[in-house]
């Protein structure tokens, strides 16, 4: 069964610039997976801080796949501590 995941991320207006460059390569090699459809960025008009990550996958294992990825976890990794609040994540 395919699932969506929303996932808002508000990054400290110091470190956009970075977070862009981690997270363009996060889409990159995230459309790259056998299960993954969509993965997207979006940046919020008029607040440069908020950024949504839309992301489609043909079902829970690619998911899990996904989130056990090397890309996944570096990316987590870096950009942590750019962040000013836990990132909101919905799954339907």
């Amino acid at each position: 069964m395919k699932k969506t995941i929303i996932a808002r991320l508000s990054v400290q207006k110091e470190s956009v610039e970075q977070f862009l460059i981690y997270a363009k390569k996060m889409v990159q090699e995230s459309n790259l997976e056998e299960g993954c459809m969509t993965y997207r960025l979006y940046q919020e008009i008029g607040v440069a801080t908020e950024f949504v990550f839309y992301e489609e996958y043909t079902n829970m294992d690619a998911v899990d796949v996904h989130n056990s990825s090397t890309h996944f976890n570096e990316f987590i990794s870096l950009v942590s501590s750019q962040l000013t609040s836990e990132p909101v994540i919905e799954v339907f």
